[in-house]
């Protein structure tokens, strides 16, 4: 039984050669683990991007470099902010919805209080 209203996977390193999809961009196997999760639920899920905040999976992206831990702390403060505003134009309201997400604990922290702040719960899923 799924318990959560939205769920985020995060980017990953591994990518393909070219611009594609952002489903399709992304191509180490703990991506491929958690597409195929996300896909599985039923449920909306969107990717989170170091470099492009939030995206649909359907989404034409092109590989890039840019690992969040690596940006300044304002970039950073910026982003959580950022990601959360575009869940939701893309999701709509956010008051009482789960949204589970599959990141690690550096990308979770700066999505929480944004999260939090919009009237939803988060909760981790597995890397």
């Amino acid at each position: 039984m799924v318990s959560f209203d939205l769920l985020l996977v995060t980017c990953v390193y591994e990518k393909a050669d070219g611009p594609r999809a952002a489903r399709d961009l992304y191509v180490s196997p703990d991506f491929l683990r958690m597409r195929h999760y996300a896909e599985e639920s039923g449920r909306p899920w969107y990717i989170v991007s170091a470099e492009h905040g939030l995206v649909r999976p359907d989404e034409w992206l092109v590989p890039y470099e840019r690992h969040l831990p690596d940006t300044p702390g304002w970039y950073q403060r910026a982003w959580g902010a950022w990601v959360v505003a575009r869940l939701r134009m893309l999701a709509g309201d956010l008051t009482d919805r789960v949204v589970e997400i599959h990141a690690a604990p550096e990308y979770a922290a700066l999505i929480h209080p944004h999260l939090h702040a919009n009237g939803a719960t988060m909760t981790h899923g597995p890397l």
